[in-house]
Parts: C-alpha cells; sequence; structure tokens
C-alpha cells in the first residue's frame, strides 16, 4: 500500500465509528490554610458516599486524587461532567476543610505518604524504581486525554490491537500516535503551570522534567533508568512496530518485577498487556489514544486544549491524512496538501522541542513558531461556536506567556520567591490559596463558555 495520499478528495472510506473523547484530572489537596494535606484518600472516600455517581479513584499518594468522566462524541458532555465533578470535590472539600489545588506541582515541600496499596503494585514499584525516585510520583499530577481508535483497530474483548495486514484504518491510528508524539511539546508548553518543585524555582514545566527524566531532559527523574517504559516515545512506521514495542515493555516489566518478586503471579497483577506502561503517548486498554502528557491548569485552558485535539484527530482519522515524519516538518510542520501532513523527525521533537518546552517554554523561538502552525491547524477545524473556548489559547500564544510564567512574575511581585528561587512554606501556602481560588473563578467562568457550546450546538 501506498504510504502517499494523492488526494485527500480520494478518500471515500470514512471510519463509521463516530470518536469519542474524554479527560482524567489528578488533583492535589490542600488544608483551608493552603498547607499539603495528606487526606486525599479520606476526601475520596467522603465524596463517593455523598455523590456515588462521581468518578473519583484514590492516587498513590495521600496528597491526591482523581477524576473522570464518561467519555461522549461531544466533548462538552464530558467537560460539563468533570466541571460538575469538580464542583462536588470542592464543595465536600470545604466541609472538612480543605480545598483543592489542581496545578501540577505545589511549590513547598511534599512529604510522600503512600495510600493504602491493596494490589500491592505501589510497592514492588517502589521496589523496582527505588523509594526516593517512586516519591517522585506523589509530588505532581497531570491531565489526561483520550481519544478513540479509529474503527476496526481494536479488540474490545481482548483489550488489544487487532494485527491488520492491509487497511487504511490501521494506517490512521499509527498517523494519529505519530501526530500526537509531535505535538507533545506543544501541550507542555500551553499547559504548563508547574515552575516549582520542592521548595524552588525549578523548571517552566518542572512536572515532565522530574516525572519522565532521561538524558533528552537532562535530569534524573522518575523514569531516567526505565526510558522505555515513561519517556516521549519515537514514532512508529507501522503497526508492526507499534504492537512490537508493546512487547518489548511488556517482557521489560515482566523482567523487572520478577527480579524483585520471583514467585509474583504477573498476568494475575497485570491482566492485559495494555496495562503496561505509563509514557507520554499511550495506547490503551480501553480502546483510546491516551495524551498523559499535559500539566493541569484552569480548566478553560484544559478544555481548549483538548478541543485543538480532539479536531485535528478528527481530521487525521475521518480523511484519512497521512502524517509523515521529514526534514521538511521542522519547517512546515502541520499544513495539510492533498491528503499529506509533514511533522518534524522523532529525533528533533524529543530532544530539542521537549527540552525547549521543559525549561524555556514561550523563550524557545523554534518552539514558538511550531506552536503558532499547530494552533493555526487546529483553530481551522473547530467549529465557529467552539471559538470563545480556545479564543484564550490565542491570547496566551499572541502575548508568549503560559501560566507558569504568570505564577513566576506574580510570586517575584509579591516577594515570594527570594534571589536564589527559593519560596519558604509560608509563601507557598499564599500560593497555594491564592491559586485555588483562581481556580475555582475559572471553573465558572468555564462552565458558561462549555455551556454556551452546547446550547449552539444543539441548534444545529
Amino acid at each position: 500500500m501506498s504510504l502517499i495520499n494523492t488526494s485527500e478528495s480520494q478518500n471515500e472510506k470514512r471510519p463509521l465509528k463516530r470518536a469519542m473523547s474524554g479527560f482524567e484530572v489528578e488533583m492535589h489537596i490542600l488544608n483551608s490554610d493552603g498547607s499539603m494535606s495528606y487526606k486525599g484518600f479520606e476526601l475520596t472516600q467522603k465524596v463517593k458516599e455523598k455523590y456515588p455517581e462521581v468518578d473519583v479513584v484514590k492516587e498513590c499518594g495521600k496528597n491526591m486524587l482523581e477524576l473522570g468522566c464518561y467519555p461522549c462524541v461531544n466533548s462538552y458532555n464530558p467537560a460539563l461532567e468533570m466541571i460538575d465533578s469538580i464542583e462536588k470535590v470542592i464543595e465536600v472539600a470545604k466541609e472538612n476543610n480543605l480545598i483543592v489545588f489542581p496545578f501540577s506541582t505545589y511549590p513547598g515541600h511534599i512529604k510522600t505518604k503512600f495510600t493504602p496499596d491493596i494490589t500491592g503494585k505501589y510497592k514492588i514499584q517502589e521496589k523496582i524504581f527505588g523509594k526516593e525516585k517512586f516519591s517522585l510520583a506523589t509530588k505532581v499530577v497531570g491531565f489526561h486525554h483520550h481519544y478513540a481508535f479509529p474503527k476496526g483497530v481494536f479488540d474490545n474483548n481482548k483489550k488489544e490491537l487487532k494485527l491488520l495486514i492491509d487497511s487504511k484504518l490501521k494506517r490512521s491510528l499509527i498517523n494519529s500516535y505519530n501526530f500526537e508524539i509531535a505535538i507533545d511539546p506543544i501541550l507542555t508548553l500551553l499547559t504548563q503551570s508547574s515552575p516549582f518543585f520542592e521548595g524552588k524555582v525549578f523548571a517552566k514545566n518542572s512536572r515532565i522534567v522530574v516525572y519522565r527524566g532521561g538524558k533528552k531532559l537532562d535530569h534524573p527523574g522518575f523514569y531516567d533508568e526505565c526510558q522505555i517504559m515513561g519517556a516521549l516515545p519515537p514514532y512508529k512506521q507501522t503497526e508492526t512496530d507499534l504492537l512490537s514495542s508493546l512487547k518489548l515493555k511488556e517482557r521489560k516489566w515482566e523482567k523487572l518485577i520478577k527480579k524483585v518478586n520471583p514467585n509474583i503471579n504477573f498476568r494475575e497483577l497485570y491482566p492485559y498487556s495494555l496495562d503496561i506502561s505509563w509514557n507520554p503517548v499511550k495506547i490503551n486498554k480501553h480502546g483510546t489514544l491516551e495524551q498523559r502528557g499535559l500539566d493541569v491548569n484552569y480548566m478553560s485552558t484544559m478544555f481548549a486544549v483538548s478541543a485543538l485535539i480532539k479536531f485535528t484527530l478528527k481530521k487525521i482519522q475521518r480523511d484519512f491524512i497521512e502524517v509523515i515524519p521529514a526534514d521538511l516538518g521542522i519547517s512546515d510542520s502541520f499544513k495539510i496538501r492533498k491528503g499529506i501532513m509533514f511533522i518534524p523527525p522523532h529525533t528533533y521533537v524529543r530532544k530539542k522541542l521537549q527540552k525547549a518546552s521543559a525549561y524555556e517554554g514561550f523563550a524557545n523561538k523554534e518552539l514558538y513558531e511550531y506552536t503558532k502552525r499547530f494552533f493555526r491547524l487546529a483553530k481551522s477545524l473547530a467549529p465557529k461556536y467552539y471559538l470563545p473556548l480556545i479564543k484564550k489559547i490565542e491570547i496566551m500564544i499572541k502575548k508568549k506567556r503560559s501560566l507558569s510564567d504568570e505564577m513566576l512574575t506574580l510570586a517575584k511581585r509579591k516577594g515570594w520567591v527570594d534571589k536564589k528561587g527559593k519560596i519558604s512554606y509560608k509563601h507557598a501556602k499564599e500560593f497555594g490559596c491564592y491559586y485555588s481560588e483562581k481556580f475555582e473563578k475559572d471553573l465558572i467562568e468555564t462552565k458558561q463558555i462549555v455551556t454556551k457550546i452546547m446550547e449552539e450546538h444543539k441548534k444545529i
């Protein structure tokens, strides 16, 4: 089969399934004075008791919890469900003298306290990575975006990809996967909310530095010595390549687990191959392409970025756009001509743009231009009634200021940060209260915007 899509208009066969999208949001829990709380597990239980319909689950750290939502074709539905769930968590939190802090890193020091671990997975990972490195998982939170696979490529019963010999749908999956890798530095730029880590200014996106780690980010982070399981992966040329990489991860993880516990039943612990790996772009056992690389930001920002991801993936899958890595993609990325979109080589994305996003942010000219090209495409694909939502991203790009930039500016202006870039716990508490309150105000405004989108869509 030819990789060159000579005419976009030739794509008469389209996926019959209308692809769904959904989200997961992790958040820190603070005491009412802005200090870090370790009552996340208790809060999770209380939310479940009062609102059983809320999809809230524990996280590895006692200072955290996670919210999910039911996926839907219309992305405003999971957005409104997520807003409703967050409102209920905030309500129950306040009843217990707690507040939510969803931003990806807390500016002050965090003690490592793990939640009860019935399966034993946390204990095993602690032995594999070491206590110090595994503790990093309790210090950062993220936002996960899910988008359904093209029709026919996933076996829902076996929870695995089907091996298709010659299929446009198979190519569509690979194109979507590679595209998500290519836009990772853009997403980590637009959502970055983690300029602090453990009491000091660390990076523009501290979360990906300490979580992914490795030589490409020049830091001994969580996955520093196990990059195959948690780093930004290279592109895949074929479905066979993708399946081989998944099998390799499974064998690697089983070997590591057997090393620390030879008697463990690996398949009982991980029933499905797709349970394994925590890379920023992941093939998920729920039949979705999961983008795990985003910081948690204001919900207005998260839903806007999610819309940009959704509408570009929709274009790629429904029109069978060929996403081709090439040197041309460095300077001419994200333009669709005759059914072809060029993206940069994965080495350029993973070694240069990923690091630039983490440490420099909008100050990096190449990343800035790259981001503008992506936004230009995504905006052109979004329905007009979504424009009020994505306007915030347009303004951010125009001003070259992420939330991390704003946080640093405010902290310096208020004198929360000293000349060495350190922030005291007292000021970390003030920071926590300030941004928790701003998050709640943004949530109210975002609900109004998303509700308006729903109303406008229903008129069509």
